[in-house]
């Protein structure tokens, strides 16, 4: 609020293909959105891999424990 009251001149950004004129507030608000969208993202793909990651993970050590525990149902034998 204090940054809105106290800068609310135009302000001009020049993208090179594109100029655009407004407040230095409406910029801040914008740069602000769009840095916490874009990390959002990036958080949300590595939640997605790590959960991808730990599900695949868990299944693998149910098949081992489940290959152990059909090893120690049957005894050991000795044909010789």
């Amino acid at each position: 609020i204090t940054i809105s009251m106290l800068n609310s001149e135009i302000m001009e950004i020049d993208l090179y293909v594109k100029k655009f004129l407004g407040p230095i507030p409406l910029f801040l608000f914008i740069s602000f959105i769009s840095g916490a969208f874009l990390t959002l993202l990036f958080f949300l793909s590595a939640y997605i891999k790590h959960k991808h990651e730990n599900r695949s993970l868990r299944k693998t050590m149910k098949t081992k424990e489940d290959e152990i525990d059909s090893l120690r149902k049957n005894p050991l034998r000795d044909d010789h």
